[in-house]
C-alpha cells in the first residue's frame, strides 16, 4: 500500500528529465534518434491501475459511476499507452504481475478489502435508492497521447470512493495475451515490485510504478524509479524542428541517499511508515537515533530483502507453461499454495472484491457450487512432491454480511486415488447444465449464452435456498444493460451475482487448462468441461459495460421474454 508521503519527502531530491523522445516532422527523424533508448522494466499492477483513472480522468460522463470505464477500454488504452512509450523510444523489457502474495502482506490485503467494504457502504448510504444512468450515456473521448500522459483535471471525486473493477488486473492481462507484448510479460511466484526491483539492480534501466515501496529496494547505484503520474509530454527545440518528448521525475534512490549522507532509503522509509506525522527533518533526525523497536524494524527490512519466496523451490514446469497463457493472478496463488512442499492444511484465496448489495448475502454465493468443483480438481491433483495428502480445507475470503472474513469450504478428507477424490457427479452436474444453455440459445453469441446461465445459475441458487428471487424486470435489464434509469440495488446485486458465476467459470477453465498443460490424466468429465468451455470469452466480451452490452442486444435482437421464461425455469432444479 506503499509508504505515506515518502514520494513528497523525497521530491525535491528527483531530477526533471527527458524519459523519451518523439520527431513530429513528417519522415519522423529527429537528430536525438541516434541516443540510446530508455530502458524501462514495468509494474504490471501499478500499470492496470494507472490507465483505469487516467480513462476516468477524460471522462465526460454526469456522474462517477458512468465514468468507470469499460475492461475493453481499459485493455484498449494499455496496449496504445504500451505502444507510445516505444514511439518515444522507450525499450520495455518487462512487465512483472503478482502471481503470489507472501504471508507478511496478507494484512495488507484484508486492510484493503475492508476499506473497499466501507467505501461501498458509503455509496449505498448516499444512494439508498439506486444510481441514475443517462438514457444516452456519452461516448467515450478518442485516445490520445496527452490523456494517457498529461493529467489536465481530475477524476470523478466520488469515482475513488467506489471500489475499483473487481477484474481490472486479468482485463489488463487478457489485452496483453494476443500482443507482441505478451513475450516480456510474467506472473511471478511472488510480488511484482521485488520482481521490478531485481530485474533492474541485475540487467540497468528505470522502474516505472505506481507503488513507493520501489523507492526502499537496492536497485543498484546507477538505476531510478519513475511514476507513472509523473510522465508528461512536452515540446522540445531540435536541430530538426519541433519534437515531442517524454519528460519525468527521476528518482536515483543510491544517489538520493548518499546526498542524504546515508547508505540507503530504507530506515528513512521506516520511520515515515512507523509514524506518517512526521515531518521530514523529523525522519532524517530518527535515522541518527537508535531503532526503538528492533523486530518491528528487521520485519521492515525483511519485506524489501528481495528474497524470493519460491527461489529455493522447483516449480512445476506446468506452472511455467501456462502462465505463458497468463493464469489470473489470484488462480496462481492458490495453485502456489498447493505446489508448495510446505502446503499448509489450509488454502487460502482471496475472491476480488465485487460491488454488491452489503446488506444481502455476498454475490460469491451463488458460484459456489462452480469453484468448489474446480478448487476439488485442484486440490486433488496438484499435491506437494506427488504426494497422496488429504485435500486441504478451502478458506475463501471475502464479504460476509458487513465484514471481510473466511469462509470454510471442505474437501474429501480421503486418501484415495485421485478419481475416488473427485466428485464427478459434481462435473457432470455443471457439464449438464452448461450444454442447457447452448442447446437452447444455439444462434446467440457466447457472450449472451454465459450470461443467460449465469441468470439462470443464479435464479436457482435463490429458489434452492428458499429465498426471493430477482424480479423478471430486474432479469430482462441485466441482459441488456441499465442505461436510461435507476440502476436500483436490486439490479446492482444481481449484476455482481452475474459477474460471480462468469469468472468462476473463468476460474475453471484457467484451472482445468493449467491440469492439461501438467500433463495429468485428470477425471472423469474433466476433459468434455474443458472443452464446453473453450469459447467462454475474454473479460472484456464477457463483462461488457450497460452502453456496450445494450449496443450488443440490439444488435442480436435478443429474445429477452425468451430468456426470462428460461431463466425463471429453473429446469433441473
Amino acid at each position: 500500500m506503499g509508504i505515506p508521503r515518502f514520494v513528497g519527502h523525497l521530491h525535491q531530491y528527483s531530477v526533471n528529465a527527458t524519459v523519451g523522445h518523439k520527431s513530429t516532422q513528417p519522415d519522423g527523424k529527429s537528430d536525438r534518434d541516434n541516443a540510446d533508448p530508455t530502458k524501462v522494466v514495468i509494474d504490471g499492477p501499478g500499470l492496470a491501475y494507472h490507465i483505469y483513472y487516467r480513462l476516468a480522468h477524460i471522462s465526460n460522463a454526469p456522474s462517477a459511476v458512468e465514468a468507470i470505464p469499460s475492461y475493453g477500454q481499459i485493455g484498449q488504452a494499455v496496449i496504445a499507452f504500451l505502444s507510445e512509450l516505444e514511439a518515444y523510444h522507450v525499450q520495455i523489457s518487462h512487465i512483472y504481475f503478482d502471481g503470489y502474495l507472501p504471508l507478511h502482506k496478507r494484512h495488507v490485503r484484508l486492510s484493503r478489502l475492508e476499506s473497499y467494504l466501507k467505501d461501498l457502504v458509503k455509496v449505498q448510504n448516499k444512494y439508498p435508492n439506486g444510481v441514475g444512468v443517462a438514457e444516452s450515456p456519452p461516448q467515450p473521448l478518442p485516445l490520445l497521447s496527452s490523456h494517457l500522459f498529461n493529467s489536465f483535471r481530475s477524476v470523478h471525486g466520488s469515482l475513488r470512493g467506489l471500489p475499483t473493477l473487481p477484474f481490472l488486473v486479468p482485463a489488463v492481462l487478457d489485452a496483453l495475451t494476443p500482443t507482441r507484448y505478451a513475450s516480456i510479460t510474467d506472473i511471478v511466484p511472488g510480488e511484482a515490485d521485488t520482481y521490478c526491483a531485481k530485474a533492474a539492480k541485475d540487467h540497468g534501466g528505470m522502474i516505472l510504478t505506481s507503488d513507493s515501496d520501489m523507492l526502499v529496494y537496492d536497485i543498484g547505484d546507477n538505476n531510478a524509479v519513475i511514476f507513472f503520474s509523473g510522465l508528461e509530454i512536452q515540446e522540445a527545440p531540435d536541430a530538426t524542428g519541433v519534437i515531442s518528448v517524454l519528460r519525468a521525475n527521476i528518482y536515483s534512490t543510491a544517489q538520493i541517499a548518499k546526498r542524504l549522507g546515508l547508505p540507503d532509503l530504507q530506515q528513512l522509509a521506516y520511520h515515515c511508515k512507523v509514524d506518517p506525522t512526521l515531518s521530514f527533518a523529523e525522519a532524517r533526525r530518527k535515522v541518527l537515533q537508535p531503532v526503538q523497536d528492533e523486530p518491528l524494524w528487521r520485519r521492515f527490512q525483511e519485506e524489501y530483502s528481495m528474497t524470493l519466496e519460491f527461489d529455493n523451490v522447483a516449480l512445476p514446469p506446468s506452472w511455467e507453461r501456462q502462465l505463458q497463457g497468463f493464469l489470473d493472478p489470484r488462480l496462481s496463488e492458490f495453485i502456489l499454495q498447493l505446489s508448495s512442499p510446505a502446503r499448509q492444511d489450509e488454502t487460502n484465496i482471496y475472491l476480488p472484491f465485487l460491488m454488491d448489495d452489503p446488506s444481502r448475502a455476498s454475490a460469491w454465493y451463488v458460484s459456489s457450487f462452480i469453484r468448489q468443483t474446480l478448487y476439488e480438481i485442484l486440490a486433488s491433483q496438484i499435491p506437494p512432491l506427488h504426494t497422496p495428502l488429504p485435500l486441504p480445507v478451502i478458506m475463501e475470503i471475502s464479504r460476509r454480511g458487513f465484514r471481510i472474513y473466511p469462509s470454510v469450504i471442505s474437501l474429501s478428507t480421503s486418501t484415495a486415488p485421485v478419481a475416488q477424490r473427485v466428485d464427478v457427479d459434481n462435473i457432470h452436474t455443471l457439464i449438464s447444465r452448461l450444454q442447457m444453455r447452448t442447446t437452447s440459445f444455439r444462434t446467440v453469441s457466447p457472450m449472451f449464452r454465459y450470461r443467460i446461465f449465469a441468470l439462470s445459475e443464479t435464479y436457482r441458487w435463490y429458489i434452492d435456498n428458499l429465498k426471493n428471487p430477482p424480479s423478471r424486470n430486474s432479469i430482462a435489464r441485466t441482459m441488456t444493460g441499465f442505461v436510461g434509469s435507476l440502476v436500483e440495488w436490486e439490479d446492482i446485486h444481481l449484476q455482481a451475482q452475474v459477474e460471480a458465476v462468469l469468472y468462476a467459470l473463468r476460474m475453471v477453465k484457467q484451472g482445468l487448462g493449467y491440469i492439461s498443460a501438467a500433463g495429468k490424466a485428470g477425471v472423469e468429465g474433466q476433459m468434455e468441461l474443458e472443452n464446453i468451455l473453450e469459447d467462454l470469452p475474454p473479460l472484456s466480451g464477457l463483462l461488457p459495460s450497460s452502453m456496450e452490452l445494450r449496443g450488443f442486444a440490439e444488435k442480436e435482437k435478443i429474445d429477452i421474454a425468451q430468456v426470462v421464461s428460461y431463466v425463471t425455469e429453473v429446469p433441473g432444479s
